[in-house]
């Protein structure tokens, strides 16, 4: 062993050196070495985790949406080791403190490997995000009431919303409204990139909703005006947003739907059969004058509306094959959509399944309408 006094540069003491926390497990997430930041930021000292498992009830970390990840798949610790990635960005978690006080970090975990490039463990770095959250925690407050659903009864149609932004707010711009009796109108947009950025345009997306009203029942036209107000507000930022759109009218019993770039909708028939709802039509914003396709399909009963953004095809397994529309319509159907229909939740347990990420690289949002009939 090194003597400390000659050689100070210990990798000990260096860890101990840092303003972030540090620690690292074995394969199994037996802790073996948890550095002073991090007893200054948990308030677990050293002699009390070293030894123990990182998921016996030291941090419990829970996701940005509440999640607990202390099991295995949903652990970024454990799938670092078991799929041998490092994140690629930080991560927002939440951990418990010593005295069970809940606190925001920003979380790096690696595996460790040996010199035969064996994992032999793994590492996690975080920081105290405390001073950041009351700004993001704001902003994610605006966003979510900008997008989510207030919709009155109606027993002739179940709708579900299921959102996870990659980070802590998110790019996808998400809307459904029940106009009025027997009309309803629900987009799903994607704007380019994550994060701060992408959810200020988010905003725009909303107040451009707002400023389309009266072309909704048009969605060629409805998607005319949102390209060109999105144009003006971009101005040469090339910045740009895939959108679906649809238009339901219960009383004709039709859906009127236009795209631009999005990923295309699917209609799950009540028979079994399932319809692609095709459009063509640039993205938002990437040129001003862009005109957009209309269609129309019959609405009948028993039948699934399912919109989604990319993050949901965008995904790679370990061989880095894409999981693409085919494969996700499999997927979706595999967890019992749409006969199964409490929670749109399990499709994003399986795309993450599908994955040797960390978590899903994208954000992704997943809508869907089921028109149950009278």
């Amino acid at each position: 062993m090194v003597n400390q006094e000659r050689n100070p540069l210990t990798a000990e003491n260096i860890l101990n050196s840092l303003a972030d926390g540090v620690y690292v497990t074995d394969v199994d997430r037996h802790i073996i070495f948890w550095n002073k930041a991090a007893e200054q930021i948990t308030e677990w000292k050293s002699e009390e985790v070293v030894g123990r498992s990182c998921f016996d009830n030291i941090l419990v970390h829970i996701d940005k949406d509440g999640n607990p990840l202390c099991g295995k798949e949903f652990c970024p610790l454990h799938r670092s080791i078991l799929s041998g990635e490092k994140s690629t960005y930080p991560l927002i978690l939440f951990a418990q403190t010593k005295d069970g006080t809940r606190i925001p970090l920003q979380v790096s975990v690696s595996p460790i490997v040996n010199s035969n490039n064996e994992i032999i463990g793994g590492v996690e770095i975080f920081r105290d995000l405390s001073r950041l959250m009351n700004d993001l925690d704001r902003a994610r407050i605006i966003q979510d009431s900008a997008m989510k659903p207030d919709l009155p009864p109606d027993s002739r149609v179940d709708i579900q919303v299921h959102n996870v932004p990659q980070e802590y707010i998110g790019g996808d711009f998400y809307r459904v409204e029940a106009l009025d009796t027997d009309h309803y109108a629900m987009i799903v947009a994607d704007v380019m990139g994550h994060g701060i950025a992408a959810a200020l345009y988010t905003m725009q997306l909303r107040s451009l909703w707002e400023d389309s009203r009266d072309k909704m029942a048009h969605p060629e036209i409805f998607m005319s005006h949102m390209n060109q107000g999105l144009s003006v507000l971009v101005g040469d930022n090339n910045y740009f947003a895939t959108a679906a759109y649809a238009w339901i009218d219960l009383k004709e019993r039709k859906i009127h739907y236009a795209g631009a770039g999005h990923p295309y909708p699917f209609l799950f028939r009540a028979d079994g059969t399932i319809v692609k709802m095709e459009s063509t039509g640039l993205p938002l914003g990437m040129l001003r004058h862009s005109t957009y396709t209309q269609r129309e399909v019959d609405l009948l009963p028993g039948d699934s509306l399912l919109f989604y953004s990319d993050g949901a095809i965008e995904v790679f397994d370990p061989e880095e094959k894409m999981l693409g529309e085919e494969g996700f319509l499999e997927l979706v159907r595999a967890v019992g959509y749409p006969e199964i229909y409490s929670s749109l939740r399990p499709i994003q347990e399986m795309l993450l399944l599908y994955t040797r990420q960390i978590r899903l690289t994208d954000d992704l949002t997943l809508m869907s309408f089921r028109y149950q009939g009278k």
